[in-house]
């Protein structure tokens, strides 16, 4: 697309759909309501989705270190509801399109955590159930590639970012790459979202998901 055709998008997607865009946080999914179409998103990383993964394989090489071992590890997640309360699409020089989830900086967003069983043995602290509270300025921003097609326009995810604080509530230390662990489940969720959606504009203007997961 040109820069100005998505220029031209981003002014629709504001003006039109964006207050018709939200995402809720429940258990280990998120529910994205694209302009009342609802498609669910897994928040797990893949190696924690098929059952027939051989977990003896993903956690070498393991390395002894004292009482502890050293290898991969991923974080499972369990969210208490929390529901975005805005929606904006801003444009790049690059002829991309950032997307902004926010949410509301009154609210703590409160995630039951513990590493899955694919993960190397850490820390107890990190293996046993804690609550880490998400809160502050919190917002998720999703890089877009807009590609269109003959009637459609479908994107690609370039990049994610996600901002705020986070910290455990047992006020313990949080594992120091968690916010990392959590982006990147998070970017495989929204790939894989946008990689089987695609969009339509509509009589009213309105950027409709026409094919979803």
């Amino acid at each position: 697309m040109t820069q100005n055709e998505v220029t031209s998008l981003v002014e629709i997607l504001n003006n039109k759909t964006a207050n018709n865009i939200q995402v809720t946080f429940t258990q280990n999914i998120a529910e994205l309501n694209w302009y009342n179409s609802i498609t669910t998103l897994h928040i797990k990383n893949k190696l924690d989705i098929s059952p027939e993964i051989d977990s003896t394989t993903i956690k070498k090489p393991i390395q002894q270190t004292k009482n502890r071992q050293a290898g991969p590890i991923y974080f499972k997640y369990n969210f208490e509801p929390a529901t975005s309360v805005e929606a904006n699409f801003r444009a790049n020089k690059y002829g991309n399109v950032f997307m902004t989830l926010k949410f509301s900086t009154l609210d703590t967003i409160n995630i039951r955590s513990q590493l899955n069983d694919f993960s190397c043995v850490h820390r107890t602290l990190d293996s046993s159930p804690h609550t880490v509270q998400w809160f502050g300025d919190t917002y998720i921003s999703i890089l877009l590639n807009p590609i269109k097609t003959t009637d459609t326009i479908q994107f690609k995810v370039q990049g994610i970012t996600i901002s705020g604080k986070f910290v455990r509530e047992d006020q313990k230390p949080i594992h120091k790459e968690y916010s990392k662990y959590f982006r990147k489940d998070l970017r495989q969720a929204f790939e894989t979202f946008f990689s089987q959606a695609s969009f339509k504009q509509n009589d009213n203007n309105n950027l409709v998901l026409e094919k979803a997961m």
